[in-house]
């Protein structure tokens, strides 16, 4: 039996560790070919990709959760999924009050490459937004509440830009909605949706950076649950300990 196929963290070429053809378009055509049912566009501290996901995928019939990956003051990686493309259009406004001024050098970290609809580049983005924003975890916790979105801190397995490498340890009183392990803790432990780490409902991605990387790493979600944003804030809340 085919199971339901979940990938809430994939990133697109406006992330600038990313592969230059990586347009929304084409992400959606490669989750459709690997099957992937529902994915969500999270790049690195920008959301107009996720946004134009969001677009395309009402003709599609893979579901788009509107999704950033923030870095916050610590140098924390922050996944945040939101209700709609509206939010994350707020969202941006206090990125941008909260992006360095520097900006982006493409020989140190890529290109940041914005794509139209139609899969066309439109512009080179050259904010730097591969560094840390002005503002800390727990305020940008509250903030993307205040959005109605989810804060769940990234990969917190990983040395780099985790909860754990940043400040040590995962408080279990932490206002976060779930938590995200790497996608080779996932498989080597065997978890699976419903399971928890320090009483928050886990979850894993793909992190995938480019085209061929889409669909080799999914969630199994076996009740068909995570159909959009609705359903994974419930399933959040009832799996929450």
């Amino acid at each position: 039996m085919a199971c339901w196929r979940i990938d809430l963290h994939i990133h697109s070429a406006l992330s600038a560790c990313c592969a230059d053809e990586m347009s929304p378009r084409m992400i959606l055509d490669m989750a459709s070919k690997r099957n992937l049912n529902v994915i969500s566009i999270t790049d690195h501290n920008a959301v107009q990709h996720s946004i134009a996901a969001c677009q395309l995928s009402k003709k599609d019939p893979i579901a788009v959760i509107p999704g950033v990956e923030l870095t916050t003051r610590e140098e924390v990686h922050l996944l945040a999924y939101f209700p709609d493309a509206e939010s994350l259009l707020k969202l941006e406004k206090k990125l941008d009050s909260c992006l360095p001024k520097a900006s982006n050098n493409p020989e140190i970290f890529g290109h940041q490459v914005s794509y139209d609809l139609n899969g066309e580049i439109v512009e080179i983005d050259n904010k730097l937004r591969q560094t840390a924003l002005n503002i800390g975890l727990d305020n940008l916790v509250d903030f993307i509440h205040d959005l109605g979105g989810l804060a769940v801190p990234a990969h917190i397995d990983k040395d780099r830009f985790s909860m754990l490498s940043q400040l040590g340890f995962l408080d279990p009183e932490a206002n976060f909605d779930a938590v995200e392990i790497s996608k080779f803790k996932w498989e080597k432990e065997s978890f699976h949706l419903a399971d928890a780490w320090e009483g928050f409902p886990v979850i894993a991605g793909s992190d995938s950076h480019a085209i061929d990387d889409i669909g080799l790493f999914f969630m199994e979600d076996i009740n068909e649950e995570i159909r959009d944003f609705t359903s994974l804030k419930d399933f959040f809340e009832k799996n929450k300990q």
